[in-house]
């Protein structure tokens, strides 16, 4: 295979390799008058109110929401003016020479057409590509309008690539197909070269990406580069053919068994894309330039996997274009991602039907792509049904173009690996997103909602939004949401070192994801709510040591800045199944149905307001060792029935309970009013210190040894905590003062020093004895005073106990 490129191919390339030296001084390009040489990176002009480079957090979700409306007014806006262009002409790819023909069979057994149809098969496409771009061409050189490929009585037309040029709509009308050909030599070499002419390269590749690298490659099925105002519409199919053979023969092969694991002769077991993959992985980490990444149709007769070729191309790519329409079509069969628009702005994607599960098939891929509205589609696929991308590694990082501005709405997505997924191919990061009133409706949708990237590929995730979609099932064995920071990390390095390159940290980051009126299993149907509702797992270096190399000072990668909000999860199996998690906040959400107990490792700072778990497996005490963790408002099976979800004593009371110092009345009641003795205090008191060992002379004459509270009244008089009340006395059952706990706590802390005044109405009505307890207390803010109507605080120091008070102390303490 040739590696040398002509010098136009090289002027095609320029405005790609521009990319380069635009990122070293900005994110994203910039926003001036619209420039339309296609040997230029685009610029766009967009609606007043979009500031594209503006990264902070929106005030609150109604705020983003606007912006939202801002996005999709101003890609409505653009594509009636699409409209308007398209209307000025039709024509049909018949009167261009486009011949349709009856589909050609798959010979029972071969898993393959015949020689005669693949050969004719072939020829067709041939000729009908020359007829479909002369006719696209004739369009947009007259101004613009609509080529139309039309019904042929259950005919279809057969054809290899199709390029778009600026102002033309391809229009598949209904009960019409165009079928892509199965030979794969058709989407480079001679025929590209005589059709496209200077936009592909000596060999007839095109610029395109493979998983979110730059290469030259077989050209997409659908493609344009460098172009304005261009359309895919109708109710038509566009069909692939990307057969998935016999699984063992080479001459079965279609796109599909390069990506299946295959055993050679010599006894090797491989995928057929492996040494491409590496190798490409390889150039665009070390930079190599994308015109010499060359790769293609195979030159050796023996499919060895240790080529060039066998890197599959995708269904649609837009390629830096401006004003993009995908409608109405359905999509089948595809060889890799479906719709991938690649550094475009203002795509509308509308009404697609999208049904294909082989390897890779992603329905729709934004990356590196701004301003984009998907809405009113069904896509059911073997991988993604929406993945947003921006590039990976090295040369996400080399372009470094964000996708932003994308929302998502009344799309219905069913089989898939994930529903709404941002990732794995992530380096340039993604802002902006908004996904709203969508349906997830497949217990084979392996998660609704997905984020997938490692510690290699970092980027920043934010200002992400989602709310009213409804998630009617997911598969039993997996997550609601899953937030996956160490995704493939493991097969990323191995890639690296086969191609024996160097890698470092890039740890991704959220900022400002939020989930809103999201409801999971409303139907509460058996098996449907999935495996977890929540798996969050960030990662710490040590568990990344033993599957590749870290430097020295790499931070550990939490999950932080996450909120659900007004939202239901019925049926998972288990709620939380989260690992360095620093910073979630979930308000108003139930979890209801779940049968497994929670897991929860190295996270902190939780927050959880006006949430009800009850009718699930979590427990108040799954959070109890959790840093920072906060309950407002919150019920559990196991709350005391008597201590409301949100009074001012509610967290203290359960923080008591956890800590094993102050249990109930009993299993569910807490009487939280009732006053607290002084052998409730010795004993709160002694289970504060772990119960320990104490001597067995007995220190009062009022406390026997078999009384449940004797343990603790020995050694809280051994230890000095708790002094009698004269005649050998301890009088247990006597009600406690405010004043006299704060002595016993004061006593347990040994007694520090404690100076100053007490700044309230009644102090001067604390005891003597009592002051410097007291002082300590307020000192300290284990206790404080009661707020009148008129605003005075009352210390109240000889006021009885509650229970109640008694907990607040307690936490505050320690606290």
């Amino acid at each position: 295979m040739k590696k040398n490129i002509t010098s136009s191919v090289r002027k095609c390339i320029a405005g790609v390799l521009s990319m380069a030296v635009m990122a070293g001084s900005m994110a994203v390009p910039a926003l001036a008058a619209d420039n339309t040489q296609s040997d230029s990176l685009l610029t766009y002009q967009v609606a007043d109110g979009l500031n594209l480079n503006d990264t902070t957090a929106f005030a609150d979700s109604t705020t983003a929401w606007q912006y939202a409306d801002k996005i999709s007014s101003h890609v409505d806006t653009s594509v009636a003016a699409m409209r308007a262009i398209f209307a000025q002409r039709k024509v049909s790819i018949v009167d261009y020479g486009a011949q349709p023909h009856a589909v050609f069979d798959i010979v029972e057994g071969t898993y393959k057409k015949s020689d005669a149809d693949a050969k004719a098969e072939a020829e067709l496409a041939k000729t009908n590509t020359k007829a479909i771009y002369a006719a696209i061409k004739a369009v947009s050189e007259a101004g613009g309008g609509t080529v139309v490929v039309p019904a042929a009585d259950g005919q279809v037309f057969y054809t290899a690539p199709i390029h778009l040029e600026d102002n033309v709509n391809l229009c598949i009308e209904k009960d019409a197909t165009l079928r892509f050909t199965t030979d794969t030599s058709l989407y480079c070499g001679d025929l590209m070269k005589e059709v496209y002419g200077d936009t592909v390269d000596e060999q007839g590749l095109t610029l395109t990406r493979f998983e979110s690298v730059e290469l030259m490659n077989y050209s997409p099925l659908i493609y344009a580069y460098g172009k304005k105002n261009i359309a895919l519409t109708g109710e038509g199919t566009l069909d692939g053919q990307a057969s998935v053979g016999d699984g063992e023969h080479p001459e079965t092969m279609v796109w599909q068994q390069w990506k299946k694991k295959r055993t050679y002769a010599n006894g090797t077991t491989v995928e057929a894309q492996n040494a491409a993959v590496n190798k490409l992985y390889g150039q665009g980490q070390t930079d190599v330039p994308v015109a010499e990444r060359q790769y293609g149709e195979s030159e050796h007769e023996e499919w060895s996997g240790a080529d060039d070729g066998f890197l599959r191309p995708n269904f649609i790519q837009p390629y830096n274009c401006q004003n993009v329409l995908i409608e109405g079509v359905s999509i089948k069969n595809s060889p890799m991602w479906e719709i991938n628009p690649v550094l475009c702005d203002t795509v509308l994607v509308d009404g697609v039907s999208i049904n294909s599960h082989l390897h890779n098939n992603d329905g729709c891929d934004p990356e590196c792509t701004s301003n984009m509205v998907i809405r009113n589609n069904s896509i059911d696929v073997g991988d993604d049904c929406m993945a947003i991308k921006s590039g990976r590694n090295g040369d996400g990082l080399r372009i470094n173009r964000p996708s932003f501005n994308i929302v998502l709405e009344n799309n219905t997505f069913v089989d898939g690996h994930g529903g709404v997924t941002i990732g794995s191919e992530i380096t340039a990061g993604v802002k902006n997103i908004f996904s709203e009133s969508n349906e997830m409706n497949s217990d084979d949708l392996e998660a609704a909602y997905r984020f997938k990237t490692n510690y290699i590929r970092g980027g920043t995730i934010e200002n992400v939004y989602y709310r009213n979609d409804h998630v009617k099932m997911v598969k039993s064995t997996k997550p609601v949401i899953l937030v996956d920071l160490n995704y493939d990390i493991k097969n990323e390095v191995k890639r690296m070192e086969a191609f024996g390159v160097n890698y470092k940290a890039y740890i991704p980051q959220f900022k400002n994801v939020l989930f809103e009126n999201v409801s999971v299993n409303a139907a509460d149907e058996a098996g449907k709510g999935g495996k977890y509702a929540l798996q969050l797992n960030g990662f710490d270096v040590s568990s990344i040591a033993s599957s590749c190399t870290v430097e020295p000072g790499t931070p550990d990668c939490y999950i932080s800045d996450f909120t659900i909000r007004n939202s239901s999860f019925v049926g998972s199996k288990q709620n939380f199944q989260m690992t360095n998690v620093d910073g979630l906040t979930m308000e108003n959400v139930s979890m209801t149905g779940s049968t497994a107990a929670d897991s929860l490792s190295k996270c902190k700072n939780l927050t959880f307001k006006n949430c009800d778990f009850t009718g699930s497996k979590t427990q108040r005490s799954v959070f109890g060792a959790t840093e920072g963790v906060t309950l407002t408002g919150s019920v559990f099976d196991g709350d005391y029935t008597d201590v409301p979800a949100d009074t001012w004593y509610t967290d203290a009371v359960y923080a008591a309970r956890e800590a094993g110092t102050m249990l109930g009345m009993s299993d569910k009641i807490f009487a939280p009013d009732a006053q607290l003795s002084r052998a409730q205090v010795a004993q709160i008191l002694y289970n504060r210190a772990g119960r320990p060992a104490h001597s067995d002379a007995q220190a009062f004459a009022d406390v026997d040894k078999d009384a449940w509270f004797y343990d603790a009244v020995q050694w809280a008089a051994e230890n000095g905590v708790a002094s009698g009340m004269g005649n050998k006395k301890f009088a247990p059952n006597e009600a406690v003062t405010r004043e006299q706990l704060a002595q016993f706590l004061y006593a347990e802390a040994g007694t520090p020093a404690a100076s100053g005044t007490l700044d309230f109405v009644d102090a001067n009505t604390v005891s003597g004895w009592a002051t410097p307890a007291v002082t300590w207390a307020v000192q300290n803010h284990v206790i404080s005073g009661d707020k009148q109507s008129d605003g005075t605080l009352l210390l109240n120091p000889r006021g009885n106990t509650t229970r109640a008070q008694t907990a607040v102390m307690l936490n505050n303490l320690a606290s």
